[in-house]
């Protein structure tokens, strides 16, 4: 029930912030704005304000601006709250949203992207300023991640290596090495390591070169940071300080092989190594724990299976950052989950990644819940992606969706005159089925993932 309340919460605010743009663009561009509405469907509560109903309507999900003289809208009039609302007559023409400029018209329908938009990037900005960038004191190589690192099977020698230098420049910790590897423009990427040797990796633009990063697995060493209340580690004796060498018999050099062990073990009684030290000598101890199990996101196909925890955190170094830096932090991590989000939308119309990926709103709340497990940086982090990820599909050129009206201004502008509001209206209603089939596709997707299919 918690994680429903929150996922609610969570859509309240994109939405709101969203239509939000809409309300203050389209005001000051002197259109009048009948209804302002949280929710779709039947009107359930709300106060009139001047000529604006601002209210709460009976499905928590989207939210709507309804503005006069705005055509096309008639295809789902159903879910505003009722048709034949707008008496066109008391309307006066200068406050009709058709009777706009181009260039008004443009700025209202972009509006709830732009804050979309600014929202992640405030929130990424913000979770840079207050909690710099996380990264790792030294830049050992735990492994490859083979998948990743398709396409470059050289990358595979790096496994249990240290890296020294990135295009001749002297590394110390991840973040370096990170931004090293990708500030690069050498078709050839050249990487020394501490034995003397190097590595000539070819690279076909800075795409390539963050896939590069993101296979490389750092080596966390796995002394134990945190240890949360309650948890399965905490229950067994285990304490800040420990460092973990063995689960179930398996050596854990790096705290990602700690966590792919204990993952893979839900609700199973394993024998955990760790070395304490007792009176300022180093002892070994073998401790009886019982993993905890969550569920999480299957990283093959975004399905949502249990998976072991422990309740323990690694320690992770911060580089702390001024307002400034703060922002190029955030702009690059904004740019980055643009990115994420645009490559995956590819993946799917180009048949890289199954359907069955496309996540609804079971999903959200799956993914919500778990974020929210982690923390509120994560959770933050995750509402950022989420309200970028909103405006990115807003952006799309279905009728119906904002960038389906930009369509609609862009052949005004072409053509010397507007669609007729039959033609709006026919090509709303095709994108509306189409948004229809596709949420309806969404919500399978989701129950298939539950039942397991």
């Amino acid at each position: 029930m918690q994680t429903l309340i929150l996922t609610i919460i969570v859509l309240g605010v994109l939405v709101f912030v969203h239509e939000l743009g809409h309300f203050v663009t389209a005001k000051w561009a002197g259109v009048g704005v009948p209804r302002f509405s949280i929710g779709l469907g039947p009107r359930v509560v709300g106060v009139q304000v001047g000529e604006t109903d601002y209210c709460l309507s009976a499905i928590p999900f989207g939210g709507y601006v309804k503005m006069a003289g705005m055509e096309g809208e008639e295809a789902f009039e159903g879910l505003e709250g009722g048709v034949g609302e707008e008496d066109p007559a008391a309307v006066p023409p200068d406050k009709r949203f058709e009777n706009k400029s181009v260039g008004w018209r443009l700025a209202i329908l972009s509006a709830g992207v732009l804050m979309n938009f600014l929202l992640g990037w405030l929130i990424y900005v913000g979770l840079a300023w207050r909690e710099g960038i996380p990264t790792i004191d030294g830049t050992s190589v735990a492994a490859v991640d083979s998948t990743l690192a398709t396409g470059h099977p050289e990358l595979r020698a790096l496994a249990g290596q240290d890296v020294a230098t990135v295009e001749g420049r002297p590394v110390s910790n991840w973040l370096e090495l990170s931004e090293a590897v990708v500030a690069a423009d050498d078709p050839q990427l050249e990487i020394g390591l501490a034995s003397g040797r190097s590595l000539s990796v070819p690279v076909s633009g800075r795409g390539d070169r963050e896939r590069i990063v993101s296979a490389l697995v750092p080596l966390i060493p796995t002394v134990i940071d945190e240890v949360q209340e309650g948890s399965p580690a905490g229950r067994a004796g285990i304490v800040p300080g420990d460092r973990i060498l063995s689960v179930d018999g398996i050596g854990t050099p790096s705290f990602d092989r700690v966590s792919e062990v204990v993952r893979e073990r839900p609700e199973r009684i394993l024998p955990v190594e760790v070395e304490r030290l007792v009176d300022g000598q180093p002892r070994r101890l073998t401790l009886t724990v019982e993993t905890g199990v969550e569920k999480a996101p299957r990283a093959t196909d975004g399905k949502f299976v249990d998976v072991g925890v422990l309740g323990v955190g690694a320690k992770i170094e911060r580089i702390r950052l001024g307002p400034g830096e703060a922002v190029v932090a955030g702009t690059q991590a904004a740019g980055r989950a643009s990115m994420l989000i645009l490559g995956g939308l590819y993946d799917i119309v180009t048949g890289g990644v199954s359907l069955k990926a496309v996540g609804g709103p079971v999903a959200i709340g799956q993914l919500t819940g778990h974020f929210a497990r982690q923390g509120v940086s994560s959770l933050l982090g995750w509402v950022a992606l989420f309200s970028i990820n909103l405006a990115i599909l807003n952006l799309l050129p279905i009728p119906v969706l904002d960038g389906g009206h930009i369509l609609f201004l862009g052949i005004e502008a072409s053509r010397g005159r507007p669609l007729s509001t039959s033609q709006k209206l026919r090509l709303s209603q095709v994108g509306l089925a189409f948004l229809v089939l596709l949420m309806a596709w969404a919500f399978t997707a989701d129950i298939l993932r539950i039942v397991g299919f």
